[in-house]
């Protein structure tokens, strides 16, 4: 190998090195309605480089493959209707996407199973006033079939809390509190091994509370004061930091430490919700292997 190719070979690393730079905590991809349709965003943990991934579908529930390759979310969604639609894959920076499912079920939330083979969601096959049944089926859609609530992650969180990526800590952001009369929004943590300890409840009195209107539930942002209001939650790869959405201006995402510092909102007051932060980080996405294909091949310029 000459000069000139040892050098193209350093630049390409190089490249692929500062394309990841900045990326070491993981992109995090929500739902955003700041172009007029609740698209699928992706930005860095930082809130820095918003990208929308789906471009004019209403979605919900985006949710990261466990390698970081792909993001699964519900597509297609009819504007006056918060459940419908169809499960849909794409790549990470939403290239190649794929409908997996074309039934009658309408969707309400989704998962990924620990190993990537499988996806969980939530919906209904009757009246949406009766429980959700939740299925579970292979990446192309089929094989679905009806399993129990407890096989699937997300709904397993909903009740336990998030765990943490690390699996010693379990997260609950309250929105509101039941019978709390400061309203404050509050991280909860919980020692997932010393369960006998006292758990921390964490004051974010910078984060706007719920408003209070009786028991008019009609209004996500007019509350009853005899209820306990949960944020969606995802946690950063290494397990110091948990990223929310809360319900008012709109919706906005907030990132804190564990220990409540570092509090920041990442979406610039533009609108955001259902985070989900990518734990694991592919060593290129299509993008930059495709770059670094084209990096590669002229290796042969150096005989030129």
């Amino acid at each position: 190998m000459n000069y000139r190719s040892i050098l193209i070979v350093c630049l390409a690393t190089l490249g692929l090195a500062v394309a990841g730079w900045g990326q070491a905590d993981g992109k995090i991809a929500f739902i955003s309605y700041r172009e007029g349709y609740f698209d699928v965003w992706i930005m860095n943990a930082d809130g820095s480089d918003p990208v929308n991934l789906t471009n004019g579908r209403h979605c919900a529930s985006p949710a990261w493959s466990p390698d970081g390759a792909k993001i699964a979310y519900i597509g297609d969604i009819l504007d006056d209707d918060p459940y419908g639609g169809e499960i849909w894959l794409m790549d990470a920076d939403g290239g190649n996407p794929q409908q997996v499912t074309d039934d009658s079920i309408e969707k309400l939330r989704l998962s990924w199973s620990a190993d990537g083979n499988r996806i969980y969601y939530d919906g209904w096959t009757g009246d949406p006033q009766d429980s959700a049944d939740t299925f579970v089926m292979a990446l192309d859609g089929s094989g679905s079939s009806p399993v129990d609530w407890r096989e699937a992650p997300h709904l397993r969180y909903r009740h336990f809390g998030t765990p943490s990526p690390d699996g010693t800590k379990y997260a609950e952001v309250w929105l509101r509190k039941e019978g709390d009369e400061e309203g404050l929004v509050r991280l909860v943590i919980d020692d997932a091994i010393e369960t006998e300890n006292e758990r921390p409840i964490i004051p974010l009195p910078d984060v706007p509370g719920l408003d209070l209107c009786g028991t008019d539930q009609s209004d996500h942002e007019c509350v009853s004061r005899n209820a306990t209001y949960m944020a969606d939650l995802t946690w950063s790869p290494n397990s110091m930091r948990v990223a929310f959405s809360t319900w008012l201006d709109g919706g906005l995402i907030w990132a804190v430490d564990i220990d409540g510092d570092n509090l920041v909102e990442l979406t610039n007051g533009l609108g955001g919700r259902e985070p989900s932060w990518q734990l694991t980080i592919p060593t290129a996405t299509s993008i930059e292997a495709r770059s670094w294909g084209r990096i590669k091949s002229p290796l042969s310029i150096g005989t030129h």
